[in-house]
């Protein structure tokens, strides 16, 4: 399910409270480091932040009046509270978005290889 509709369902019961737990343990706290320095990378690095972010409020509601809310609302999210796992996928929107990108940057590859290869044969044939 979505987060948007995990906040709706969570929001002012027993399971909002689990996950602010789950985002205070220890060992999350400790991979707050990890999901800092992933903050950089295009697409997920706004999802890191508001996951960090999410850890520092005192409920769903004050997270959801965040600026960091709308980055992680339409990632589809996952979470089973008694083994300790959390699992967040993109979602289609984010998927099309990756795919643009992923062909802007393969052109454009394509590009500076071609003009790599010209420029070799047009300086060897002098």
């Amino acid at each position: 399910m979505r987060f948007a509709e995990f906040c709706d369902m969570a929001e002012n019961t027993e399971q909002e409270q689990q996950l602010l737990q789950y985002f205070k343990q220890e060992e999350l706290k400790e991979s707050e480091q990890a999901f800092a320095k992933m903050s950089h990378i295009p697409f997920i690095g706004k999802m890191f932040t508001a996951l960090i972010a999410l850890s520092n409020y005192k409920s769903i509601a004050a997270f959801r009046k965040s600026r960091h809310y709308r980055h992680i609302m339409n990632y589809y999210f996952n979470i089973d509270f008694e083994n300790r796992n959390l699992s967040i996928n993109a979602s289609d929107m984010q998927k099309k978005k990756i795919k643009k990108v992923a062909k802007i940057i393969a052109a454009i590859s394509v590009g500076v290889a071609l003009l790599a290869i010209c420029r070799k044969l047009c300086c060897c044939k002098k």
